[in-house]
Formats: C-alpha cells, sequence, structure tokens
C-alpha cells in the first residue's frame, strides 16, 4: 500500500506534471486563476487570470520564470510551479517572435525584487510587466500593450485589500496609470490558448 502511494505522489508531483506539460515551449505563457488573498483582489480589480508565467525548455526539463511578491523575479522547475496552483491555462505566442531573445531578456531581469507599487521603471517587477517587459520586436518596441490600470471593483470602490497595500507601501494606488495585468495580456491578439 505504501508503494502504490509513493508512486501516486511521484506520478503528481514529478513525472505526471512534467508529462502534461510536454506541449509546452519556451516563450509560452502559464495564465493562473487563483481567488485567495491577493489573487481573490485581482480578480476583482482586473478579471479572470491572477498570475502569468513565462515557460523555458531546456531539453526535456520546463521551467517558469516569473514575479512573485516573497520571491520577485525567479526561474524554478514547472513541478515546483504546478503544485501551487489548481487553475492553469497555457497561451503560445501566434505571431514571431525571437525566442532567444526573450528569453535572454528573462534571465536579465532574474534576481529584481517584485514590484509591490506597481509602477513602471522602478527596478522592481511584477508579473505581467516582466512579460511586457520580455516581450520586444527587433526595433526594441513591446509587442503587448499598457492598458489604464484599473483598481476599482465592477461596483466602482477600491477593495479593501488594495487600498491597505497601498497605504502600507506609503504610495498612491497608480488608478489610470499605463500597466498590464495578466487578464488584460491574455486578451492580446498576439495570444492563442493551448
Amino acid at each position: 500500500m505504501k508503494r502504490i502511494v509513493f508512486i501516486l505522489i511521484f506520478f503528481a508531483l514529478g513525472f505526471g506534471a512534467t508529462a502534461q506539460w510536454e506541449h509546452l515551449q519556451s516563450g509560452d505563457l502559464l495564465f493562473i486563476r487563483d481567488a485567495s488573498g491577493m489573487g481573490s483582489a485581482v480578480q476583482q480589480t482586473t478579471g479572470l487570470y491572477t498570475h502569468v508565467a513565462l515557460v523555458e525548455r531546456c531539453g526535456d526539463s520546463l521551467y517558469i520564470i516569473d514575479a512573485m511578491p516573497m520571491l520577485g523575479v525567479t526561474r524554478r522547475p514547472i513541478t515546483t510551479f504546478k503544485p501551487l496552483y489548481s487553475n492553469i491555462e497555457a497561451y503560445r505566442m501566434s505571431a514571431p517572435f525571437d525566442t532567444a531573445a526573450v528569453m535572454a531578456r528573462a534571465h536579465n531581469f532574474l534576481g529584481q525584487p517584485y514590484d509591490r507599487a506597481f509602477t513602471h521603471d522602478n527596478g522592481a517587477l511584477y508579473c505581467s510587466e516582466l512579460i511586457y517587459e520580455c516581450y520586444l520586436d527587433s526595433l526594441g518596441n513591446h509587442l503587448f500593450e499598457t492598458i489604464p490600470m484599473n483598481w476599482r471593483a465592477p461596483d466602482g470602490t477600491i477593495p479593501t485589500y488594495w487600498i491597505e497595500h497601498f497605504k502600507s507601501l506609503n504610495a498612491p494606488i497608480p488608478e489610470g496609470l499605463p500597466g498590464t495585468n495578466p487578464t488584460g495580456l491574455s486578451k492580446s491578439p498576439l495570444l492563442k490558448k493551448q
């Protein structure tokens, strides 16, 4: 019985997760739906997806590069990422892009802190900002567009989570400033759901 349990855990956390993601390629994006804590506040104000991560394939190994509040920008095996979330959807660029350049830019951002203020050009990155900064054309123009940032729920109020978050930073809420969010990125005509 113990052997069966061990095998099931092995497949759920290791091989099974890898086999489930065999179709992924470097440059694919994983969009996450997570309704707990910060995720719930993100869903209230921007929509379905609460996080986005970049896929990197090295031979048979898969990694994700993303920006997380407690970690900043990191690269880690997909097998350590998948158990954290139950709702993950993969998207792929439908337009040509330079995969090597995207991955090189992503690697250059490793170690940067998480952008808790959600503003651009401050030496820190939030999840969708990382993706925005990695995907550039050959002239250095961003492939994804920014949109005015929205911190309001459908009823027009700013959720308590965001009020307390920005108060703790002693920073203004960047309502209306140019920015990105996972749901907004997922709607780009450059992406196709896998």
